[in-house]
Protein backbone atom coordinates (compact mmCIF):
# COMPACT_ATOMS: atom_id res chain seq x y z
CA UNK A 1 0.00 0.00 0.00
CA UNK A 2 1.05 3.61 -1.03
CA UNK A 3 1.86 5.96 1.70
CA UNK A 4 -1.11 8.47 -0.50
CA UNK A 5 -3.78 5.23 -0.24
CA UNK A 6 -2.66 4.14 3.30
CA UNK A 7 -3.23 8.05 4.11
CA UNK A 8 -6.91 8.27 2.29
CA UNK A 9 -7.95 4.77 3.16
CA UNK A 10 -6.76 3.74 6.76
CA UNK A 11 -8.35 6.56 8.80
CA UNK A 12 -11.68 5.17 6.70
CA UNK A 13 -11.18 1.85 7.64
CA UNK A 14 -10.73 2.63 11.28
CA UNK A 15 -14.12 4.03 11.40
CA UNK A 16 -15.16 0.92 9.99
CA UNK A 17 -13.73 -1.35 12.84
CA UNK A 18 -15.34 0.76 15.18
CA UNK A 19 -18.82 -0.01 13.79
CA UNK A 20 -18.17 -3.69 13.32
CA UNK A 21 -17.27 -3.81 16.72
CA UNK A 22 -21.29 -2.84 17.18
CA UNK A 23 -22.12 -6.27 16.45
CA UNK A 24 -21.06 -8.01 19.08
CA UNK A 25 -22.70 -7.74 22.42
CA UNK A 26 -22.46 -4.71 24.44
CA UNK A 27 -24.08 -2.53 27.76
CA UNK A 28 -26.54 0.07 26.56
CA UNK A 29 -24.40 2.72 26.65
CA UNK A 30 -21.07 1.58 25.54
CA UNK A 31 -21.13 2.15 22.03
CA UNK A 32 -21.49 5.87 23.26
CA UNK A 33 -17.82 5.09 24.66
CA UNK A 34 -16.36 3.11 21.38
CA UNK A 35 -17.77 6.23 19.69
CA UNK A 36 -15.77 8.32 21.25
CA UNK A 37 -12.83 6.41 20.81
CA UNK A 38 -13.09 6.04 17.67
CA UNK A 39 -13.19 9.48 16.89
CA UNK A 40 -10.29 10.00 19.26
CA UNK A 41 -8.45 7.67 17.15
CA UNK A 42 -9.16 8.83 13.54
CA UNK A 43 -8.88 12.12 14.68
CA UNK A 44 -5.33 11.18 15.45
CA UNK A 45 -5.05 9.04 12.25
CA UNK A 46 -5.72 12.24 9.95
CA UNK A 47 -3.34 14.26 11.81
CA UNK A 48 -0.56 12.00 11.11
CA UNK A 49 -1.25 10.63 7.97
CA UNK A 50 -2.24 14.07 6.50
CA UNK A 51 -4.41 12.98 4.07
CA UNK A 52 -4.58 16.36 2.38
CA UNK A 53 -1.21 16.22 0.45
CA UNK A 54 -2.35 13.84 -1.61
CA UNK A 55 -5.96 14.78 -2.77
CA UNK A 56 -6.84 18.08 -4.43
CA UNK A 57 -7.81 20.54 -1.95
CA UNK A 58 -7.25 24.11 -3.00
CA UNK A 59 -8.79 26.87 -2.12
CA UNK A 60 -11.15 28.48 -4.72
CA UNK A 61 -13.42 31.86 -4.77
CA UNK A 62 -16.47 30.79 -3.53
CA UNK A 63 -16.11 27.64 -2.38
CA UNK A 64 -16.71 28.41 0.92
CA UNK A 65 -20.42 29.44 0.65
CA UNK A 66 -20.76 27.00 -2.22
CA UNK A 67 -20.17 24.47 0.69
CA UNK A 68 -22.42 25.95 3.06
CA UNK A 69 -24.93 26.34 0.77
CA UNK A 70 -24.58 22.95 -0.63
CA UNK A 71 -24.67 21.20 3.14
CA UNK A 72 -27.60 23.06 3.97
CA UNK A 73 -29.12 21.64 0.94
CA UNK A 74 -28.44 17.80 1.70
CA UNK A 75 -29.17 18.66 5.29
CA UNK A 76 -32.73 19.13 3.90
CA UNK A 77 -33.23 16.59 1.97
CA UNK A 78 -31.63 14.09 5.08
CA UNK A 79 -34.00 15.46 7.60
CA UNK A 80 -37.01 16.84 5.63
CA UNK A 81 -38.31 13.16 5.05
CA UNK A 82 -38.43 12.42 8.90
CA UNK A 83 -39.42 15.82 10.00
CA UNK A 84 -43.06 16.22 8.05
CA UNK A 85 -45.90 16.69 10.40
CA UNK A 86 -47.82 13.68 8.42
CA UNK A 87 -47.00 10.51 10.29
CA UNK A 88 -47.99 8.17 7.14
CA UNK A 89 -45.52 10.05 4.92
CA UNK A 90 -42.75 9.48 7.59
CA UNK A 91 -42.93 6.12 8.48
CA UNK A 92 -43.35 5.55 4.90
CA UNK A 93 -39.74 6.54 4.45
CA UNK A 94 -39.01 4.91 7.39
CA UNK A 95 -40.35 1.34 6.38
CA UNK A 96 -39.25 1.70 2.33
CA UNK A 97 -36.39 3.65 2.47
CA UNK A 98 -34.52 2.67 5.53
CA UNK A 99 -32.84 -0.43 5.61
CA UNK A 100 -33.53 -3.02 6.10
CA UNK A 101 -36.21 -1.54 3.55
CA UNK A 102 -39.67 -3.36 4.62
CA UNK A 103 -39.21 -2.91 7.96
CA UNK A 104 -39.63 -0.29 10.47
CA UNK A 105 -36.07 0.76 12.04
CA UNK A 106 -36.55 0.00 15.86
CA UNK A 107 -35.02 3.87 16.91
CA UNK A 108 -36.28 3.22 20.45
CA UNK A 109 -34.11 0.40 21.12
CA UNK A 110 -31.59 2.49 19.55
CA UNK A 111 -27.57 2.69 21.53
CA UNK A 112 -28.07 6.74 20.61
CA UNK A 113 -30.37 7.21 23.14
CA UNK A 114 -27.70 6.52 25.77
CA UNK A 115 -26.19 10.48 24.69
CA UNK A 116 -29.16 12.46 26.76
CA UNK A 117 -27.39 11.03 29.57
CA UNK A 118 -24.03 11.61 28.89
CA UNK A 119 -23.72 14.92 27.91
CA UNK A 120 -20.19 15.16 27.38
CA UNK A 121 -20.42 12.02 25.27
CA UNK A 122 -22.77 13.68 22.91
CA UNK A 123 -20.47 16.23 22.33
CA UNK A 124 -18.15 14.15 21.28
CA UNK A 125 -20.54 12.41 18.62
CA UNK A 126 -21.22 16.53 17.36
CA UNK A 127 -17.71 17.01 16.75
CA UNK A 128 -16.83 13.35 15.63
CA UNK A 129 -19.72 13.34 13.29
CA UNK A 130 -19.08 16.57 11.79
CA UNK A 131 -15.34 17.26 11.78
CA UNK A 132 -14.04 13.35 12.10
CA UNK A 133 -15.66 11.29 9.80
CA UNK A 134 -17.30 13.99 7.02
CA UNK A 135 -13.47 14.82 5.93
CA UNK A 136 -12.75 10.70 6.65
CA UNK A 137 -15.36 9.93 4.09
CA UNK A 138 -14.84 12.52 1.73
CA UNK A 139 -11.18 11.66 1.19
CA UNK A 140 -11.70 8.03 1.11
CA UNK A 141 -14.81 8.03 -1.55
CA UNK A 142 -14.36 11.26 -3.38
CA UNK A 143 -10.24 11.61 -3.02
CA UNK A 144 -9.61 7.97 -3.62
CA UNK A 145 -12.76 5.56 -4.43
CA UNK A 146 -13.96 7.87 -7.47
CA UNK A 147 -10.40 7.95 -8.44
CA UNK A 148 -9.00 4.64 -8.18
CA UNK A 149 -12.16 3.22 -10.11
CA UNK A 150 -11.30 5.06 -12.87
CA UNK A 151 -7.63 4.59 -13.30
CA UNK A 152 -4.68 2.65 -11.64
CA UNK A 153 -2.33 5.37 -11.58
CA UNK A 154 -5.36 7.40 -9.29
CA UNK A 155 -3.18 10.44 -8.31
CA UNK A 156 -2.69 11.73 -11.08
CA UNK A 157 -6.29 11.95 -11.78
CA UNK A 158 -7.94 15.48 -11.56
CA UNK A 159 -11.18 15.07 -9.82
CA UNK A 160 -12.61 16.84 -12.79
CA UNK A 161 -11.72 13.62 -15.05
CA UNK A 162 -12.92 10.74 -13.27
CA UNK A 163 -15.06 8.61 -14.74
CA UNK A 164 -19.00 8.23 -14.92
CA UNK A 165 -18.88 4.65 -13.84
CA UNK A 166 -16.66 5.24 -11.16
CA UNK A 167 -18.41 8.38 -10.12
CA UNK A 168 -21.96 6.21 -10.28
CA UNK A 169 -20.14 3.38 -8.14
CA UNK A 170 -18.63 5.36 -5.62
CA UNK A 171 -22.45 7.22 -5.45
CA UNK A 172 -23.66 3.23 -5.03
CA UNK A 173 -21.34 2.53 -2.26
CA UNK A 174 -21.68 5.53 0.13
CA UNK A 175 -25.68 5.04 -0.34
CA UNK A 176 -25.19 1.68 1.60
CA UNK A 177 -23.00 2.65 3.87
CA UNK A 178 -25.62 3.90 5.48
CA UNK A 179 -29.15 3.07 6.77
CA UNK A 180 -31.09 5.42 5.32
CA UNK A 181 -29.69 4.86 1.90
CA UNK A 182 -31.87 6.90 -0.57
CA UNK A 183 -30.21 9.87 1.58
CA UNK A 184 -27.02 8.33 1.47
CA UNK A 185 -27.75 8.26 -2.12
CA UNK A 186 -28.57 12.02 -2.72
CA UNK A 187 -26.09 12.66 -0.67
CA UNK A 188 -23.11 10.68 -2.47
CA UNK A 189 -24.66 12.03 -5.98
CA UNK A 190 -23.90 15.66 -4.54
CA UNK A 191 -21.11 15.80 -2.95
CA UNK A 192 -19.43 13.66 -5.79
CA UNK A 193 -20.55 16.16 -8.41
CA UNK A 194 -19.36 19.17 -6.58
CA UNK A 195 -15.89 17.75 -6.20
CA UNK A 196 -16.05 17.24 -9.75
CA UNK A 197 -17.27 20.53 -10.99
CA UNK A 198 -14.88 22.16 -8.85
CA UNK A 199 -12.03 19.88 -8.99
CA UNK A 200 -11.85 20.19 -5.31
CA UNK A 201 -12.44 18.05 -2.25
CA UNK A 202 -12.32 21.44 -0.51
CA UNK A 203 -16.46 22.35 -1.02
CA UNK A 204 -17.83 19.05 -0.64
CA UNK A 205 -15.60 18.57 3.22
CA UNK A 206 -17.25 21.77 3.66
CA UNK A 207 -20.76 20.78 2.60
CA UNK A 208 -20.29 17.37 3.90
CA UNK A 209 -19.11 19.25 8.04
CA UNK A 210 -22.13 21.54 7.14
CA UNK A 211 -24.77 18.51 6.73
CA UNK A 212 -23.44 16.11 9.91
CA UNK A 213 -23.41 19.29 12.07
CA UNK A 214 -26.75 20.68 11.31
CA UNK A 215 -27.71 16.99 11.97
CA UNK A 216 -26.34 17.30 15.48
CA UNK A 217 -27.55 20.36 16.12
CA UNK A 218 -30.58 18.99 15.81
CA UNK A 219 -30.41 15.99 17.57
CA UNK A 220 -29.19 17.95 20.38
CA UNK A 221 -31.64 20.90 20.26
CA UNK A 222 -34.90 18.76 19.52
CA UNK A 223 -34.05 15.59 20.52
CA UNK A 224 -34.33 13.77 17.15
CA UNK A 225 -31.75 10.89 18.41
CA UNK A 226 -32.91 8.86 15.43
CA UNK A 227 -30.65 10.64 13.29
CA UNK A 228 -27.95 9.63 15.57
Amino acid sequence: MTPATRALVLPFALWIGGIVLLLFPHSYDAPAYLYAAKTLLCALALLVLKPWRYAPCAKQRGDLALGLLVGLAVYALWALPESTPWPAVTAWYRRWLVMLPGALPDYSASWCYAYPSHPLLALVKLVGSAFVIAPIEEFFFRGWLMRSLTQRDWQELPLGKVSTAAFWATVAVFAFEHDRFLGGALAGLTYGALARNTNSLRAPIIAHVTTNLLLGLQVLLAGHYHFW
